[in-house]
């Protein structure tokens, strides 16, 4: 059975579920695909580094801090990009950017939370 491939368009053989006549194409068609994906999360991506690099900033080598919302805003933390959220026992929301956790309070105060690094070296 012949078919074609999706990228170029030439008839080719092969397993029947082969959808390219070649890596070159394969690749071209994986590439062109993606580069649509990258431009439109490349502003969004740049966000949440931001936020992230802000609280890194912020914290320094702290666990835990607790901080005006204002600082943050000053900072320009945009409270709208997260890459998570979770609700814990108590039912209360953090939001998640990497390996950073926020919670804001009703009185303007954020506390932030760095997450603990799972991976430890075992000897």
């Amino acid at each position: 059975m012949k078919k074609t491939c999706i990228q170029c368009g030439l008839e080719f053989k092969g397993r029947a579920d082969k959808r390219f006549c070649s890596i070159l194409c394969k690749n071209q068609y994986n590439f062109q695909k993606r580069r649509g994906t990258k431009d439109e999360v490349k502003e969004i991506d740049g966000y949440l580094h931001r936020n992230r690099e802000i609280l890194s900033t912020l914290m320094g080598e702290s666990k835990k801090e607790m901080f005006e919302k204002i600082v943050l805003e000053r900072a320009k933390f945009r409270f709208e990009y997260h890459t998570g959220i979770y609700l814990n026992k108590e039912g209360k929301t953090y939001h998640l950017v990497y390996d950073f956790a926020w919670m804001e309070f009703s009185n303007q105060s954020v506390l932030v939370v760095r997450k603990s690094s799972s991976s430890k070296t075992r000897t």
